[in-house]
């Protein structure tokens, strides 16, 4: 299915249905409306972002992917991630963290952590292709008592490490823009 256009924005209050529809159909153990309503908010530390059509005559969805970090000093944590199930595989998922970790480095991050279950195997595929590296397991982490992976990725202020993802993000904000599909990526 070609995309339309496709634009990365600051989450607000209105996407939120959008969001929460997303977080049931991604997460076993979603985010409720509160939890997001405090993130956009009342937390000054947090940066929430939203893949939506650059056109509200696309017919689509309203919210295609979402995700979301928190600035820690010099480290970001990636807190959620998702994109709707018809509109994976796409590289939306790699374009939406690509910005994020860009976001990131410009607030001054020189890391990022994130946790996975490690039964996301397409997710820990996307981590490990952007350079990510497992630093530590949380025993029993989520809510069915499945472990966490923790993950980090260093040297975002190292040019070696940066230039090629930031060529890589630029190339797929140029694609998106222009609706084509990625095959084969998150």
């Amino acid at each position: 299915m070609p995309l339309p256009p496709l634009l990365i924005r600051p989450m607000t209050a209105d996407d939120l249905d959008g969001v929460l529809l997303l977080e049931e159909t991604s997460f076993s153990d979603p985010w409720n409306r509160a939890l997001y309503e405090h993130e956009l908010n009342d937390n000054r530390l947090s940066r929430y972002r939203v893949v939506v059509p650059s056109s509200t005559a696309s017919g689509l969805p309203d919210v295609i992917a979402q995700g979301g970090w928190m600035l820690f000093g010099e480290e970001a944590h990636i807190l959620t991630i998702a994109v709707r199930p018809e509109f994976r595989g796409q590289g939306i998922g790699r374009w939406l963290l690509l910005h994020l970790l860009a976001e990131a480095r410009g607030e001054g991050c020189d890391s990022v952590v994130l946790e996975v279950r490690p039964s996301n195997e397409a997710a820990l595929r996307l981590y490990e292709t952007l350079g990510f590296v497992m630093i530590s397991r949380r025993k029993r982490y989520y809510p069915d008592k499945e472990d966490a992976l923790v993950l980090m990725l260093e040297g975002l202020d190292d040019a070696r490490l940066w230039g090629p993802l930031a060529g890589e993000l630029e190339g797929l904000t140029g694609q998106m823009a222009d609706g084509e599909i990625v095959n084969g990526e998150s």
